[in-house]
């Protein structure tokens, strides 16, 4: 009995092996970089979508992984599915939407069903720039911000005033 138990498990151990082994082994067809056009608000996601496979692909949409599970993934159409040959790339700008900043994983999706999905590393840096751009803080003046300003701001004119009459006194008596 102990014989049948021991082949069970190594059968079962390599049946895991070949399906990891397949996993992992498993060549990455399509490459996804992403980059912001502009560090302002209001800036777009520029998707650089490339085909580093050797059979033609279409994307069809674009996947955000919100939370685990299937159910908190947020899919995003394109209106028109881009075809990309091998060694073709294509870009695609999104606006950027506040989901982007809880996302834990961002892919694309091509017509059989299969995610391409973005470095976590890549993720974390456009994460990172957004929540830098949506951090700025409103500046609120002291009343000695005030008056610091309002005395340079008093004494710059009252230099210039004093340039410009030296400037019409030497043209008037020279």
């Amino acid at each position: 009995m102990l014989h049948t138990w021991t082949i069970v498990f190594l059968l079962a151990a390599a049946v895991l092996a070949v399906m990891l082994g397949r996993r992992v082994l498993a060549r990455e067809t399509v490459a996804v970089r992403l980059r912001l056009d502009r560090s302002t608000p209001g800036a777009h996601l520029m998707w650089d979508i490339a085909n580093v496979g050797r059979a033609p692909i279409t994307v069809n949409k674009l996947v955000l992984h919100l939370g685990r599970g299937a159910h908190n993934a947020e899919t995003v159409p394109l209106g028109m599915p881009q075809v990309l040959e091998p060694r073709e790339h294509a870009l695609i700008p999104t606006d950027v939407d506040w989901s982007l900043l809880s996302a834990k994983a961002i892919a694309v999706a091509d017509a059989a069903g299969r995610e391409h999905g973005v470095s976590k590393k890549q993720l974390a840096a456009i994460q990172q720039q957004l929540r830098g751009l949506v951090d700025r803080r409103d500046y609120s003046a002291s009343a000695n911000d005030w008056l610091f300003g309002a005395t340079n701001l008093a004494f710059g004119v009252v230099i210039l005033g004093l340039g410009f009459f030296m400037l019409m006194w030497v043209i008037a008596t020279g």
